[in-house]
């Protein structure tokens, strides 16, 4: 009857998986979103270390207008609150991007079995925190002032996008998610700060020179 067709079939099924798989058991499923406190402490700490990131960005991003403008009127207390502010954001992101990043490997120990594997994702936190490292040691060891420690957080904003939003866009990773909307305005955020960028060097140029020529002028 049926039963022999049946059982040949499954015998087939069960060789045709013995060949592929090359295995004697299923393995369990990843338990991706097991230990949910891991989880949501490490969603909650990495997303405002990238939010600290992005807001340092765009204050520089206002201090470069306004002194590249001269909207500031050369208001040395102005210039030097938006400086202290942007400091403090950068500590405040590299801070939090590196407790984040640590409880989300935690949490990776917890469901996939690794702290670390060089995922797409887990290098962009990686990122952050080494960009903002590097920030603020050059900041304490003189080699960039105002005008720099500003440029430079503005390009923490390029670094920050890339490591939140486009390495989702790779689709590679266990962080990928499947989804492709907002390319284009990532790559607007991309511009926007490169032309803000390009201009803060040029008006930090001209108040160099202005500097060096003002003792001649008096």
């Amino acid at each position: 009857g049926i039963a022999p067709i049946l059982g040949t079939a499954l015998i087939v099924l069960a060789r045709r998986y013995e060949l592929g798989d090359a295995k004697d058991h299923m393995d369990p499923l990843v338990a991706v979103l097991d230990s949910n406190f891991w989880l949501t402490t490490h969603v909650i700490t990495i997303t405002l270390g990238y939010s600290a990131g992005l807001l340092s960005a765009f204050l520089s991003a206002g201090f470069v207008l306004l002194c590249g403008l001269g909207l500031d009127r050369g208001d040395k207390d102005l210039r030097r609150a938006l400086t202290r502010m942007v400091y403090g954001m950068l500590c405040l992101t590299l801070f939090l991007s590196l407790v984040g990043t640590v409880l989300g490997g935690i949490w990776a120990n917890y469901s996939w079995g690794r702290f670390w594997g060089w995922d797409p994702k887990e290098n962009g936190a990686l990122l952050i925190v080494l960009w903002t490292l590097a920030i603020l040691h050059a900041r304490l060891g003189g080699h960039i002032r105002e005008w720099g420690i500003h440029l430079a957080s503005i390009f923490t904003a390029i670094v920050v996008t890339f490591s939140w939003w486009h390495v989702n866009f790779l689709g590679v990773g266990l962080h990928n998610y499947g989804f492709t909307a907002g390319k284009n305005t990532i790559w607007a955020l991309y511009a926007c700060m490169a032309v803000v960028m390009v201009f803060g060097f040029i008006a930090m140029a001209v108040e160099k020179e202005r500097r060096r020529l003002a003792p001649d002028a008096s």
